[in-house]
C-alpha cells in the first residue's frame, strides 16, 4: 500500500524536549514502554510542534503525573510568564467517571499583590493569558493517574520570560 500522502500530517512518537545548549533534543529512549503507574512522572511530551510540521505555530505537550509533586520550584519551571497564550488540560482516567481528577492541584496564577492560588480537584482546563505568570502546580492526594496537557495555540519563537519566585510563594512551599 501507498504511503498516504498526508503522512506527513501525523506524528506517531512524541519527544521529551531537554535543551542542551542551543539545541534541543529528544530524551525518550527508543522503546514502547511507557510505565502507567510509577512514582515518577513522564514529564512532559511533545506530541505536536513545528519540530514535526514545520510551519506550525501550534505546540502540544502531555504527559501523566503519577504521585505527589512541585512542578515549578527550580527543578522544571520556576514561575514565569510567555508572550503567547497557554492551556492546560488535567484530565482524570477513571474510566467509570473521567469527571473525576483522583488528584488535587494547586496551580498558581498571577505575581506580587494579584498572585493566587487555583485548586483543582476535577478535570479541568485553566487558561493562561499571554502575560500572565504561572507556576508552581503544587500535586497533592494523588490516588491515580492524571493526564496532563498543555496547548499553546500560536507559539511563534516561544519567547520564555523567566520571573522569580516570590517570598510568600516561596514560604507556601516551605509549609512555613
Amino acid at each position: 500500500m501507498a504511503e498516504s500522502k498526508y503522512e506527513k500530517y501525523v506524528i506517531r512518537k512524541p519527544a521529551v524536549i531537554e535543551r542542551v545548549g542551543d539545541e534541543y533534543i529528544d530524551k525518550i529512549p527508543e522503546t514502547d514502554v511507557i510505565p502507567v503507574w510509577s512514582d515518577v512522572d513522564t514529564g512532559p511530551r511533545v506530541i505536536f510542534s513545528n519540530d514535526f510540521i514545520k510551519g506550525a505555530t501550534t505546540k502540544v505537550e502531555y504527559g501523566f503525573l503519577t504521585g505527589e509533586k512541585i512542578v515549578g520550584n527550580g527543578e522544571d519551571f520556576n514561575p514565569h510568564k510567555h508572550d503567547y497564550e497557554e492551556i492546560f488540560l488535567f484530565l482524570g482516567t477513571d474510566p467509570e467517571d473521567t469527571g473525576k481528577l483522583g488528584a488535587e492541584v494547586e496551580f498558581w496564577l498571577g505575581e506580587g499583590d494579584d498572585l493566587e492560588k487555583v485548586v483543582i480537584t476535577t478535570s479541568s482546563a485553566v487558561y493562561v493569558p499571554a502575560g500572565l505568570a504561572h507556576f508552581p502546580q503544587i500535586w497533592k492526594n494523588v490516588k491515580r493517574p492524571v493526564m496532563t496537557m498543555v496547548i499553546m495555540p500560536t507559539t511563534g519563537e516561544r519567547n520564555l520570560q523567566m520571573i522569580p519566585m516570590e517570598e510568600r510563594l516561596k514560604k507556601t512551599l516551605s509549609g512555613s
